[in-house]
């Protein structure tokens, strides 16, 4: 499939199978986001991979809102993004800490990944950091900045009629006044 293609086939799943992601799978995605690039290839974000239901109703807990059959949106599996302050490269100009990008690089390739061997992701940002951090017991170097749930879809993608509609037009895209 082309890179075209994968990009218009991802959507945000919000429901899932109850069967588990094989390990190959699970494995390549965590891949594409190891090797994704870095500022100043720091690598700031660590990850925190949750397939076990302990894990996943641990997870759960700081988005209860999307919480679903002990985890969110009932996934298998819940990647945790973490970024890892003491590694960050800061930009030296106006102090902009890179760890948000690393980090969203780093979701958005096991995102891609995980499309590519025929999975649903949804990139999760609506949760409380702090729960994360009690229940996971994370030290205060690790900031919790994006979850991605894994699976295989229950539910599919909108119409091209309706992604169009929740899509920017290219002109205001592309507009810097609009």
């Amino acid at each position: 499939m082309s890179y075209a293609d994968l990009t218009r086939e991802r959507y945000s799943c919000r429901s899932y199978e109850q069967r588990p992601v094989e390990q190959e799978k699970l494995d390549a995605i965590i891949e594409a986001g190891r090797i994704a690039p870095s500022a100043h290839n720091n690598h700031s974000t660590r990850l925190i991979v949750c397939d076990t239901p302990e894990l996943r109703e641990r997870a759960a807990k700081a988005s209860e809102r999307m919480a679903r059959d002990g985890s969110i949106f009932g996934a298998p599996v819940v990647l945790i993004a973490l970024a890892r302050k003491d590694d960050a490269w800061v930009r030296p100009f106006d102090g902009v800490d890179a760890t948000a990008i690393d980090s969203s690089i780093v979701v958005d390739q096991m995102m891609m990944q995980a499309t590519d061997l025929g999975l649903g992701t949804c990139w999760v940002c609506y949760f409380d950091p702090e729960i994360l951090r009690e229940t996971f017991n994370l030290p205060e170097n690790l900031v919790p900045l994006h979850m991605l749930t894994v699976g295989y879809a229950a539910d599919s993608i909108a119409s091209p009629e309706r992604r169009a509609k929740r899509t920017i037009p290219l002109e205001r895209f592309l507009d810097l006044d609009s």
